[in-house]
């Protein structure tokens, strides 16, 4: 059979259409990459140039947008508090939804379909702005760094994980109780490491969300001690005069700077670690979703 393919003779049409097809396909890929690509080269141009238009590379390249933010009092904090949260409520999110999604999956535990439901109905019903603003300040976490980390169980997150686990077969569970496992041994060295592609996957969502999470900041906290880089951004692109005033008033570069090009940095800035992140979970991603969306 694979002889006969191999042998096979592509028709003229067949020719013609895979022709198109790829010309299609490369056009298609071309338009979803060069949005990226066209502001990363507008960053690295120089910002009188470039706001008269930039193509296919850089005008005149030059780092000084790049030494305009990095010198700017305050970024160095921001992006030390947006990766410790990143990394932070990432792990602890794989963990607490892995538990309670092992939790849910278990028949014998009492009230679970009252507790389940409950989860449920979160998605449907919210508290609002203020009910919630006045229980983080009830709890002791309004304006401080607990606020960006807790809490960490996602009625979504949740349910992805107890589906996923239900397909975990029931075997693998009996035979660590023969060997005299708890339920807690079984979920660390059994459940959680089977379950790998649906935490990774829960990670990746909850990575990008912490990550790009500035609401927190502006809502939950005052202390400047405690802003995120995306917050820093929301700001700078907000006072773009006022940076290009301060970076003149400091001598950076002697290149004028746009709010164009202040733009342009920042979103490579925050963007770039996401990106360099994303390909090697997304082989996780796929698998994930699928597995923890079906029930078979």
């Amino acid at each position: 059979m694979g002889q006969m393919l191999q042998n096979h003779k592509k028709s003229l049409g067949e020719k013609v259409f895979d022709l198109v097809n790829t010309c299609f396909m490369v056009l298609l890929a071309f338009l979803c990459a060069y949005p990226f690509y066209y502001i990363l080269i507008y960053s690295l141009s120089d910002p009188l140039q470039a706001s008269k238009g930039v193509l296919f590379w850089p005008v005149m390249p030059t780092v000084a947008n790049y030494e305009t933010i990095f010198r700017l009092s305050g970024l160095p904090m921001a992006t030390f508090i947006s990766v410790s949260i990143t990394v932070i409520s990432t792990l602890l999110s794989m963990f607490v939804n892995g538990l309670a999604g092992y939790l849910m999956s278990r028949r014998t535990m009492p009230c679970r379909k009252l507790i389940y439901r409950t989860f449920i109905l979160t998605m449907y019903i919210s508290g609002g702005l203020i009910p919630n603003l006045l229980l983080m300040m009830a709890l002791g976490i309004y304006n401080t760094y607990w606020i960006y980390i807790l809490p960490g169980v996602t009625a979504y997150y949740m349910i992805l994980t107890k589906t996923y686990i239900e397909n975990i077969p029931d075997s693998l569970e009996e035979s660590a109780k023969l060997d005299g496992a708890n339920y807690m041994v079984i979920l660390i060295k059994i459940i959680l490491p089977v379950s790998m592609p649906i935490l990774a996957t829960i990670g990746l969502f909850t990575a990008v969300g912490k990550w790009n999470d500035y609401s927190t900041t502006l809502i939950y906290t005052t202390d400047r001690n405690l802003r995120t880089l995306p917050y820093i951004l929301y700001q700078f692109l907000k006072e773009a005069s006022a940076i290009i005033e301060e970076s003149s008033g400091k001598r950076i570069t002697t290149n004028r700077i746009t709010p164009a090009s202040i733009k342009m940095t920042l979103v490579v800035v925050t963007v770039l670690p996401i990106l360099f992140a994303y390909p090697y979970l997304q082989r996780f991603f796929v698998k994930g979703i699928m597995l923890g969306a079906v029930k078979g």
